[in-house]
């Protein structure tokens, strides 16, 4: 007997014949869910088959819609009301955009995972709405536009700003704090401070191996299933910290890194920097306008991610597009953000000083045409 199992990706499904890519349904036929700026291509998804016994023969097939990149200032205006009165000489810029290619390769990476098992939300697949290459006519100022949600980043340690662990509690609630950036500089010799986290990690670790044997000698007499679980959680807990601790050791006691309720940032795919040097490659410290709610916010880019993942911020970022951010909570959970990169900006990386994001950033948006009537850069405190 056949067991023909549909796997719905929050898409149609269309059974697999090895057809060529068909355009999505019209608007009325659009599947329920999708958001409503999605226009794209429905093409197949062959997923990764697990193991069966030989009895049980089963098919996976299944069709994934990949977005259209935006283009219009109309559209980006529609998912961010205020971008055009913020940058009105975007709509120029729009018309000699070119699309990127980081955003083929963005929705390739997340088709893959797909394919391979990995679950998303429709908010997390269709996280980003374009990524643009706009070229400024009177000055060839370059710039990387992508339009997503916002996200928060706690991540970051600078023992010399915030030296106690304590400092650095809002931040630990998020389940992937890491402690250092990629934005990150050497401590001077005449400025050394202890990381927190060098002696946090160790005391952890001795109370867990502590608790450990106190858990394997229950294990030892109790042959049930619970100890034996509780047995074997430790035992992963225990190696996973141990790792960490190591791979930081070095970083925490030597360097400093920005610290995500300090410092305003976003983070981008983990592929995006390149030592090219090409008019559009993008590195750790460039400069970053982020436009939303009609506001806009001087950043650098501070961090990369996954190869799926778009839209975040630090959480000084976060806070100020959304005071309701925290480490658990997005600033903006739709497309409804404007990230403006302007590729191989970045300074030194030191201490931030965030006068000078202000200054720089402003240079530069006026270098793209400037901000417009009634909009101002805000300013950090």
């Amino acid at each position: 007997m056949i067991l023909l199992r549909t796997f719905l990706l929050m898409l149609s499904i269309l059974p697999f014949f090895g057809c060529s890519k068909q355009q999505q349904p019209p608007p009325q036929e659009r599947a329920a869910g999708l958001p409503e700026w999605v226009e794209g291509t429905s093409e197949p998804l062959p997923l990764k088959k697990s193991a069966t016994p030989a009895y049980l023969q089963v098919q996976k097939t299944a069709s994934v819609i990949r977005p259209e990149p935006l283009r219009k200032i109309e559209a980006l205006e529609k998912l961010n009301p205020g971008l055009f009165s913020a940058l009105p000489q975007l709509t120029e810029l729009l018309r000699t955009a070119e699309v990127s290619p980081k955003f083929k390769s963005f929705y390739d990476a997340k088709i893959s995972a797909l394919a391979a098992g990995e679950s998303m939300s429709t908010d997390d697949y269709f996280d980003c709405a374009t990524v643009l290459h706009l070229t400024a006519p009177t000055t060839g100022r370059k710039a990387v536009l992508f339009q997503s949600d916002m996200d928060v980043d706690t991540d970051g340690t600078d023992p010399v700003r915030l030296a106690r662990l304590q400092d650095y509690d809002d931040a630990r609630i998020s389940r992937s704090f890491q402690p250092l950036l990629a934005y990150s500089w050497a401590q001077s010799a005449g400025q050394q401070a202890a990381n927190p986290f060098v002696q946090y990690y160790a005391d952890t670790l001795t109370k867990l191996r502590t608790l450990h044997k106190q858990v394997s000698d229950e294990a030892a007499h109790d042959h049930g299933y619970i100890w034996q679980s509780v047995q074997k959680q430790f035992e992963e807990t225990i190696s996973a910290l141990d790792r960490r601790a190591k791979y930081y050791d070095e970083d925490l006691r030597t360097r400093r890194s920005l610290v995500g309720s300090l410092d305003p940032f976003i983070v981008v795919p983990q592929t995006w920097p390149d030592r090219l040097k090409l008019p559009f490659s993008v590195q750790v410290g460039d400069f970053v306008a982020v436009i939303a709610g009609g506001k806009v916010y001087p950043c650098v880019i501070g961090d990369t991610g996954g190869d799926a993942k778009m839209g975040e911020a630090s959480l000084k970022v976060a806070q100020a597009v959304n005071p309701k951010a925290t480490g658990r909570n997005s600033a903006a959970d739709n497309v409804t953000v404007t990230y403006v990169i302007f590729p191989q900006t970045r300074l030194a990386m030191a201490a931030p000083d965030l006068s000078v994001f202000q200054s720089e950033v402003a240079r530069l948006l006026e270098e793209i045409g400037g901000l417009g009537t009634g909009t101002t850069l805000h300013r950090w405190q």
